[in-house]
């Protein structure tokens, strides 16, 4: 909101009104979504993961990342959700992701986050944890490894591009 606003001076109780009213926006949003919505590739990646029996936790630092999952529906591809409720302290901090690691009993150094920001790149590292970019590599180039998008990212793909046999 700050940035949206430009340096432009707003009371307290009316950045909480902005942010309340966005939040109504969002939620709206979010009844609309629809697993046509997820992302091209995540589907295929997913189930994947899934037959491989890898685990796979979500990590996300929005209040509304249980909606969004389920309606995308995906929740049953996945085995532990870490969420704007789950830590105090969010991305860059790694928080989110031990969260989400010790909901999976795996230990940090064991997993690999794929993640869309710099922030995330950077609190996976913090966590101990190896990181797949996704999207340009000027913002998530700090990665071991980054791919433009998930669509037509298979196993193989991330394996080789770690470095695992």
């Amino acid at each position: 909101l700050e940035i949206l606003l430009g340096g432009r001076r707003v009371s307290e109780a009316q950045m909480q009104e902005m942010m309340a009213r966005k939040n109504r926006y969002y939620r709206e949003l979010i009844q609309q979504l629809s697993p046509a919505d997820l992302l091209p590739g995540a589907a295929d990646l997913l189930a994947e993961l899934r037959r491989a029996g890898i685990k796979i936790a979500i990590a996300s630092a929005s209040k509304n990342a249980r909606d969004v999952i389920a309606r995308l529906g995906i929740a049953d591809q996945v085995d532990a959700i870490a969420d704007g409720y789950s830590v105090e302290r969010q991305k860059p901090a790694p928080d989110l992701f031990l969260y989400a690691a010790r909901q999976l009993g795996e230990p940090p150094e064991a997993c690999v986050v794929v993640e869309d920001a710099a922030a995330g790149i950077e609190a996976a590292h913090a966590g101990g944890m190896r990181a797949i970019g996704i999207g340009p590599e000027e913002r998530v180039g700090r990665a071991e490894a980054v791919f433009p998008s998930l669509e037509g990212v298979r196993l193989k793909d991330i394996l080789q591009a770690l470095g695992d046999p």
